[in-house]
C-alpha cells in the first residue's frame, strides 16, 4: 500500500509503462490463443499467433519488475494493517493518494516524452545525452521548490488533507518521497530507452526489496508508524537515485538545452490533464472519503479496493501492454470486425471468470490475513471487481479511436467519467460511507465503458456480442451472491468447497454461453450496427497507415 502509487497515475499516460509478467501473461495469451483456434477459417492465423507470441516474449522481462510493485504492496498491506492503527493506515492511504497526484503533475508528462525524444526525435549521442540532462534539470526545477514549499507549510497541509495538525511530519516525509520518486525517473527512463531490460529489472527489484525491508525494520522493529512506512518508500527510490543519477550527471552533465526542453514539454505537459483525470477517477475517492467520512473508513476502503483490484494486476495490465500492437495488426485484416468480435468474446469471458474467482479469494484473504476490524468491508470487494471488469472492456471499446486516430475521445470520456465519479462520491459517501465510494467507482466505470462503446460503434462499428456479456455478468453476480450466502457460518473447508464449486459451475455456464457458436461472416455482418462500414473498416483504415 505504500509503494508506487505514482506508477498507477502514470500508467494511463504511457501504455508502454503498463506492467506485464511472463507468468501472468498466460491468461491474456489464452484469450489470443482461443481467438486463433476459433478463427481457423480466417486466413493468416499462424502469422497472427506468431505476432502475439513475440509480443509477450519481448515484454516479459520488464513485466516481472513492473508487476512486482503492486504484488509487494499487497504483501505489505496485511503487515501494515496489523502494525498501524486504522487512523494511521487511513492517513497513509490518503498521503499515498496525494503523492500520486503531486508526482503526476510535477513530472510534467516526461515519462512519455523522454521515450519519444530519445528514440525518435534525436539520434546523435550528444542530443540523447542532452535529453537526459534536460530531463534532470526540469524535474529538479519542479520537484525541489515543491518539496521546500510542502516542508514549510506541512502543518497547514496536514490540517487540509487529514484534518489533524499532528500529521505534519508525515507530510514532510511525503514531500521527500515525491522528490526521490521524480529524481529516479531519468534513470529508469534511460535504461528503458537503451533497452537495458535486465538492468532495469534488477534496479526495480532492488527498489522493492529496500522498501519491503525498510517497512519491516522501521515499522515492525522500530515502531515508527506512518513515518517509517513513508521513509521506507523514500529509501527505495533513493537507492535508485544513488545508482543512476551520478552516472547520468557524469555522462550528460547538468545543463538544459532550450530546444530539447521545448520538445519534451510540448509533448509531455498536455498528458498531465489525462493523468489528473485518471487520478480523479481512480484515487480521489480516498481523499473524499477521509473528509466526508473518516480516516478509519478510508483505511478499510483502501484495503478493500486493493483486494478487489487484483484483477487489474493479474489480467488487465498484461493485456493492455500487449493489446496496442495486436490491435493494429488485426485492424489491417479484411476480416478485422470478426476477429475483434472474437477477441471481445473471449477476453470478456476470461475477465468475468477471473473476477469471480479473484473476488472470492480476496474475501478469504481479508478474513485470514487482516485484522477483524477490516472484515466488514468484504461486500465492497466484488463491487470493485465489477468496476475493473468494465475498465477492461472499456479498453476493447477504444479500438475505434485508436484505429481512426481520434484519441481525443478518450480524454473527453475519461474527464467526464472522473466528474461523474466525484459527483457520485459527494452524494453517496455521506449516505453509505465506504460502499458509497465503491458504488461511485462502479458507476463511473460503467459510464466510461458505455460512452466508449457508443463512440466506437459510430466511427468503427464492430459486432460486439453485448447481450452475451450482459447475461454472463448477471449470472456471475447471482452465483457470487449465492456462494457468499452459503459460505456463511461454514468451516474453512466448507468455504473452500463452496467457492471452488461455484467457480467451476460459473465456468461451465460461460462455456455453455460460448456453445452458441462463433458466428459466420454473414451473421457477423447482420449483427453489425452498420454492416457496410464493418465490411469497409479495413479499406478505410489501410490508406492511413
Amino acid at each position: 500500500m505504500t509503494m508506487k502509487m505514482g506508477d498507477e497515475f502514470t500508467a494511463e499516460i504511457d501504455v508502454a509503462h503498463l506492467r506485464q509478467t511472463s507468468d501472468i501473461a498466460d491468461l491474456p495469451t489464452l484469450v489470443m490463443q482461443k481467438v486463433i483456434k476459433a478463427g481457423t477459417q480466417i486466413s493468416g492465423a499462424q502469422d497472427y499467433a506468431s505476432l502475439i507470441r513475440d509480443l509477450f516474449k519481448s515484454s516479459g522481462i520488464y513485466a516481472i519488475a513492473l508487476l512486482a510493485s503492486p504484488l509487494v504492496s499487497l504483501v505489505l498491506a496485511p503487515f501494515l494493517t496489523h502494525s498501524l492503527s486504522r487512523s494511521d493506515f487511513g492517513a497513509l492511504v490518503v498521503l499515498n493518494t496525494a503523492i500520486a497526484l503531486v508526482t503526476g503533475i510535477t513530472q510534467l508528462g516526461l515519462i512519455s516524452s523522454v521515450f519519444r525524444a530519445y528514440n525518435y526525435d534525436y539520434e546523435s549521442r550528444r542530443d540523447r545525452l542532452g535529453v537526459l540532462s534536460t530531463t534532470v534539470v526540469l524535474l529538479s526545477l519542479t520537484s525541489l521548490p515543491i518539496t521546500l514549499l510542502v516542508a514549510m507549510t506541512a502543518p497547514w497541509l496536514a490540517s487540509l488533507l487529514l484534518a489533524n495538525f499532528s500529521f505534519g511530519t508525515p507530510i514532510k516525509i511525503a514531500a521527500l518521497v515525491v522528490l526521490m520518486q521524480n529524481l529516479s525517473l531519468p534513470g529508469f527512463a534511460w535504461l528503458r530507452a537503451e533497452k537495458r531490460a535486465m538492468f532495469f529489472s534488477m534496479l526495480s527489484i532492488l527498489n522493492l526489496l529496500v522498501t519491503l525491508g525498510g517497512n519491516v525494520i522501521l515499522v515492525g522493529a522500530a515502531h515508527m508508524g506512518i513515518n517509517g512506512a513513508l521513509l521506507a518508500t523514500g529509501a527505495g527510490y533513493a537507492v535508485v537515485v544513488i545508482c543512476t543519477l551520478p552516472l547520468i550527471l557524469l555522462r550528460a552533465g547538468l545543463a538544459s538545452r532550450l530546444n530539447i526542453a521545448q520538445n519534451l514539454l510540448s509533448f509531455g505537459t498536455p498528458l498531465v490533464i489525462n493523468g489528473v483525470s485518471f487520478w480523479v477517477l481512480q484515487l480521489s475517492d480516498r481523499y473524499l472519503l477521509s473528509h466526508l467520512g473518516s480516516l478509519t473508513q478510508t483505511a478499510s476502503y483502501g484495503v478493500a479496493y486493493s483486494l478487489g483490484g487484483i484483477l487489474n494486476i493479474v489480467i488487465l495490465s498484461p493485456f493492455i501492454l500487449a493489446w496496442p500492437t495486436a490491435m493494429f495488426a488485426i485492424a489491417k485484416r479484411k476480416d478485422a470486425p470478426q476477429v475483434f468480435q472474437l477477441v471481445f468474446r473471449w477476453f470478456s469471458m476470461v475477465l468475468l471468470l477471473a473476477a469471480f474467482a479473484l473476488a472470492l479469494i480476496a474475501v478469504a484473504v481479508l478474513d485470514l490475513l487482516f485484522p477483524p476490524s477490516y472484515h466488514a468491508v468484504a461486500p465492497i470487494i466484488p463491487v470493485i471487481s465489477i468496476s475493473m471488469i468494465f475498465y477492461g472492456v472499456y479498453y476493447i471499446f477504444t479500438i475505434g479511436v485508436g484505429v481512426r486516430r481520434k484519441t481525443w475521445f478518450v480524454s473527453l470520456a475519461m474527464t467526464l467519467a472522473a466528474l461523474i465519479n466525484v459527483g457520485c462520491n459527494l452524494v453517496l459517501i455521506p449516505l453509505y460511507g465506504s460502499m458509497g465510494a465503491a458504488l461511485s467507482t462502479l458507476i463511473a466505470y460503467v459510464f466510461l465503458a458505455l460512452i466508449m462503446y457508443v463512440v466506437n460503434q459510430r466511427i468503427y462499428p464492430i459486432p460486439f456480442e453485448i447481450h452475451i456479456f450482459a447475461i454472463a455478468l448477471l449470472v456471475g453476480i447471482a452465483f457470487y451472491a449465492g456462494s457468499s450466502f452459503l459460505a456463511q457460518h461454514q468451516t474453512i473447508y466448507g468455504v473452500c468447497a463452496i467457492y471452488v464449486g461455484s467457480t467451476v459451475l460459473y465456468g461451465g455456464c460461460l462455456v455453455l454461453l460460448d456453445s452458441v457458436g462463433f458466428p459466420s461472416r454473414a451473421t457477423s455482418l447482420r449483427n453489425c450496427p452498420q454492416p457496410g462500414l464493418c465490411d469497409a473498416n479495413r479499406a478505410q483504415y489501410a490508406p492511413r497507415l
